[in-house]
């Protein structure tokens, strides 16, 4: 993650990642708000991976246009 500017949401996954990892080490992983605490991250997760699909899928949607326009 170096090097370049981070999203909203991928600063929220980094930073529930690592209360998350912090409070493991004191809390049992069944505890209800390490449960809490993981379904939250989980769920900012599968937006983010959402996110990267949408733009992969029109970025390839662009490449194609462009190729077919070309030729």
């Amino acid at each position: 993650m170096k090097g370049r500017k981070l999203s909203n949401i991928e600063k929220k996954i980094y930073i529930r990642k690592k209360i998350l990892n912090l409070l493991l080490s004191w809390f049992s992983p069944t505890n209800k708000l390490m449960v809490i605490l993981s379904c939250n991250l989980d769920k900012h997760i599968a937006i983010y991976q959402k996110n990267l699909s949408l733009k992969h899928k029109h970025n390839k949607l662009v490449v194609t246009i462009f190729k077919y326009s070309v030729a």
